[in-house]
């Protein structure tokens, strides 16, 4: 088995003495084509977009949780709301290019009625009126959604559309006009989105890395597992990364040299972090987890078909360095692994 000494040092002296290594943990605003939008916010990682993993917020750097009764509490709530709304309608903004087909078939004066027998133009016009209703939900502000999606003879709208700082969960959609709402308001408020809001929609999703190209990081999570004392370290399954985390999938790795092939195995491989027995009982008894992160060229290719409506993603490694952090914030670098040296098994 190769031996990678030096990163095992690294990891040793970042258990035993707490040591931080900065990484600029931040994230990137992506503003609207109006204040009738929210602007979206993205986890950053040097400065490029992270994907996969992410950073929940409510995990304190020591490993402790943030408690409810905490006084930052409200504040890593509304951040942690922000985010996940942000990421979901990111995908939607980025789907809106490859969607041109079902967008040019759209009726936007009257609703396409769901029956047993439609012509593809209409199945067309009623999945892009479907979608419009999600990207409506995701992207309008607090101001616009009370007056597109609520109904004030049936709904309290001052309690539903708070302004608060909290976003709405994206699988909270709301009905055209509210609830309980007549035809005329049904409408209405359809119009309004397709000829009103619909084209900046549409200018700003076309905007986004308009090459199809983004560089970044992938984050994958891994529990430490057993110990293997024959080994002499952990090995790290590259197999609990599968379908986590923000926009990229762990199957939609692009190998391109005999390692990367390796660690892309169809019936998914491990990385051997080689570690003392003693180091090892020191490092378990603090930490469970090890977060591994990958810089990728991520490639936008399309969505499946327009019914199935779903983005394709694929990547490819930059580099070879593996950086382990046992946060997930990323603020806590205990080491690196070389993927053309480490020792890399397949099931």
């Amino acid at each position: 088995m190769t031996k990678i000494a030096p990163v095992l040092f690294l990891l040793f002296l970042g258990v035993m003495n707490g040591q931080n290594t900065s990484n600029n943990v931040t994230t990137i605003t992506y503003e609207p084509p109006s204040i009738s939008f929210i602007a979206l916010e993205l986890q950053t990682y040097n400065g490029k977009l992270r994907f996969g993993e992410q950073d929940n917020y409510y995990t304190n750097p020591d490993g402790s949780y943030v408690k409810h009764n905490d006084g930052n509490y409200p504040e890593i709530d509304k951040k942690s709301s922000h985010n996940v709304l942000s990421q979901y309608a990111f995908r939607q903004l980025l789907k809106i290019r490859h969607q041109q087909e079902i967008f040019d078939a759209m009726d936007k004066e009257l609703f396409t009625v769901r029956k047993n027998d439609m012509y593809d133009k209409e199945l067309k016009s009623l999945t892009a009126q479907e979608q419009l209703l999600v990207l409506a939900n995701t992207l309008l502000s607090t101001e616009e959604q009370c007056r597109l999606f609520c109904n004030e003879k049936q709904q309290d709208c001052a309690a539903q559309f708070k302004d608060d700082g909290y976003y709405r969960p994206y699988t909270d959609i709301a009905p055209w006009g509210g609830k309980g709402a007549t035809e005329f308001q049904q409408l209405r408020a359809f119009k309004t989105v397709a000829n009103e809001f619909f084209p900046k929609m549409q200018q700003w999703g076309n905007s986004l890395y308009p090459e199809n190209k983004i560089d970044g990081y992938y984050v994958g999570k891994t529990r430490l597992g057993t110990y293997d004392f024959k080994s002499g370290g952990y090995w790290l399954d590259t197999n609990q990364f599968h379908n986590q985390g923000f926009l990229l999938r762990w199957y939609n790795l692009q190998p391109k040299t005999t390692s990367e092939r390796k660690l892309k195995h169809p019936n998914g491989s491990q990385l051997l972090l080689e570690l003392s027995p003693e180091k090892a009982e020191a490092f378990s008894e603090k930490y469970d987890n090890l977060y591994l992160v990958f810089e990728v060229n991520v490639a936008l290719n399309g969505i499946e078909n327009y019914r199935m409506n779903r983005l394709k993603t694929l990547f490819t490694l930059v580099s070879p360095t593996i950086s382990l952090y046992v946060d997930d914030g990323l603020t806590n670098k205990v080491g690196e692994l070389d993927l053309g040296s480490a020792t890399i098994k397949t099931r």
